[in-house]
């Protein structure tokens, strides 16, 4: 999965969780959050997910975007 992702988790993180994540981008909606970044490779989608489990966090969806200046 190489290219910009979203990945959403239910609830709110607390800053431990946020601090977790480095170089993706946090924003809080109702009732869950949105982790959104981009990967070189399932490697570093797998990595994200493996922290998401370590937490205990709940993954509510996982998909690839489309990056916005190719729209």
């Amino acid at each position: 999965m190489a290219g910009r992702f979203e990945i959403r988790v239910s609830g709110r993180l607390s800053d431990r969780a946020r601090a977790a994540f480095p170089g993706l981008a946090v924003e809080e909606v109702p009732a869950e959050t949105v982790l959104t970044g981009w990967s070189q490779d399932d490697d570093d989608v797998h990595g994200v997910l493996d922290r998401i489990q370590s937490l205990g966090l709940e993954l509510v969806s996982l998909r690839q975007t489309q990056d916005p200046d190719e729209g």
